[in-house]
Order: structure tokens, then sequence, then C-alpha cells
């Protein structure tokens, strides 16, 4: 019997390889594939400010790294540390001061990663975001400050589209063939109800379809449909039934895989993978020879990878 649609997306017109910079921005769903990527010893950087949810926080994001400024602002003393407003609660510091030279120094990594990046993976996740109502500016984390100080809102589709149409053209400026991809979470905002998470998603991936279709070097790749669409049962999330499971993530990575790495890469993915899962099996015997047989086989597929690497073969 067949349980889901085990559907293929189109094949990309570019292919990604170990040599080539990825640059990944966005909700919790990319911090997981960024993670894969990682695995697999790519070329990764990802979430300079932690991680973001709407896209309106993710365009500020990227438009603050091209222009080098940070929003003093929107940075606030909680308890012992500073955050910024503008960022996730894991980016955090003991002074006003610290956490700005620590936010400058972060842009300035990312600038020199997207000025020779191959692409820029956007995560859309949710299309609901906070406003500061006193600053009357978009936040991307409340920072846990009492809910009176903010109104919650609804991106609109005119908005994503317009926004993003200038920053892609403010990026192709310092990067002239990068490629983009957009995507959408497939985790589920339950706490905005049914109801809203569909209308949120729906603007979502509108938003993302027509900036694809009206701007150079976009990509959509379906996430989203992936889980909500082709694996479509509960049995591939997690017990909070709002995030998609190991197994899914996995099937989401495949497809991924697929569209957009070339053969060697994914033939070098393999190995990579059973080099990961080698360095994380402990023998069960301890006698010498078993140990000799482990050790030299890990040895020999690193030296094999490494190669592969360092060659020009995957690029």
């Amino acid at each position: 019997m067949k349980f889901h649609l085990d559907h293929t997306p189109k094949k990309a017109e570019f292919e990604l390889s170990h040599s080539n910079g990825i640059f990944l921005i966005g909700s919790c769903f990319s911090e997981e594939i960024g993670k894969r990527m990682i695995e697999m010893r790519m070329k990764v950087y990802k979430n300079p400010n932690g991680i973001l949810f709407n896209p309106l926080s993710m365009e500020k994001c990227l438009n603050d790294i091209l222009s080098g400024s940070v929003d003093t602002k929107k940075i606030l003393e909680r308890g012992s540390d500073y955050f910024s407003y503008d960022h996730h609660s894991s980016v955090k510091a003991n002074s006003k001061k610290e956490l700005v030279d620590q936010i400058k120094e972060e842009q300035t990594k990312a600038l020199q990663f997207l000025k020779e990046a191959k692409v820029l993976i956007f995560t859309f996740g949710t299309g609901f975001y906070y406003r500061e109502i006193e600053l009357n500016a978009v936040v991307a984390n409340c920072h846990k400050q009492k809910s009176t100080l903010f109104a919650k809102e609804l991106c609109t589709y005119d908005s994503i589209v317009s926004k993003y149409g200038a920053l892609l053209t403010s990026i192709k400026k310092i990067n002239p063939s990068i490629q983009f991809i957009f995507t959408i979470s497939p985790v589920k905002y339950l706490k905005d109800g049914v109801e809203n998470n569909s209308l949120s998603k729906s603007i979502l991936i509108l938003a993302a379809q027509t900036i694809c279709q009206q701007n150079k070097d976009c990509n959509y790749f379906p996430a989203y449909e992936l889980v909500s669409d082709d694996l479509r049962d509960h049995r591939f999330y997690k017990e909070d039934l709002a995030h998609p499971n190991e197994q899914a993530i996995n099937y989401v990575w495949e497809k991924f895989s697929h569209t957009f790495f070339s053969e060697t890469t994914q033939s070098l993915n393999q190995k990579i993978s059973q080099l990961n899962r080698a360095l994380a099996h402990k023998p069960l015997h301890s006698n010498k020879e078993e140990k000799e047989k482990y050790n030299y086989f890990i040895e020999n597929l690193s030296s094999e990878i490494l190669i592969e690497l360092s060659d020009g073969k995957n690029n």
C-alpha cells in the first residue's frame, strides 16, 4: 500500500557542492537543514541574529548586515543580561556595549560570507509578528517582556513581496552571481490557532512564489508541502504535533539533496554519513584485532573523503 505521494521537486538549474558557501536564514527548520549540511562538512553560515520566524525580521537582519547598522533603541536589559529586539534570545551580553560589539562582529562575518556565497536560503516560519508599540517597530523576539508593550500583527502579501524585491536587488550588488532559495517551514504555529496558522502559511507561500516569479535567480523549494501534503500524517510529527520529527526532516533533506546537490556531492555525502555513523559507533569487541579493523576503516574512509574535498572533484 502507498501511504504518501513521494513527490519529487523539479531539479534546480544550478548545483551545490562542498566548495560552495551556503547562507541560511529563518526559522528553526533552517537550523535543522543547516545542521545536516554542517554534518556533511559543507560550508555553511546560518542565522547571524539567531533563529528568526517572520519575513520582516529576516529582511531587516540582512539589510542591517549590508549597511553595518545596529538599532541601539531596540536593546533592552533583562536581569543581568542585555538583549536586542532584532535578535533571538540566544544572542545576549553582559552590557549594552558588549552586545553592540558582538552584533557588529557577527555582521562583519556575515557580510563577508554573503559576498562569496553561492546561495542564500530563506525559510519563512510565520506571517505573524509583534510590533513594539512605543518604538513602533517590528521585533524578532519579545524577550519575555509584558504583552501590553506589543501589538500582534500579520504580514501583508504586498509588504513581503515589495521588501524582498528591494532586498534581493541590494544583495545582488555585492554578489551578482548568488542564487536564492525560498521555502516555508512545515512547523505548525498552533499557538496562533489552526485557522490562523493556515492563513499565515498561505500568505507566506503566495508571497514566496511571487518573489521567485518576479526576481531573477530565485527558486522555491516545497519543504512545507512535502510534510503537509506529501507525508500528510501526524506520525511524522513530534509529540507536540507541531514540529516535524526526525523521519520527516530526513525525508525533506533527501528531496533537497536531489533537487540542489550534484551527483558527486550526493555520493560524497553518503560516504560522510557512513563515516559519521562509524565514529558514533563503539566497537562491540575490545580485542586488539577488532580495534585495528575499526581504526583502519575509519582512517581509510577519512582519507578518501579528505582527498575528494580537497582535490577539486567536488567543485
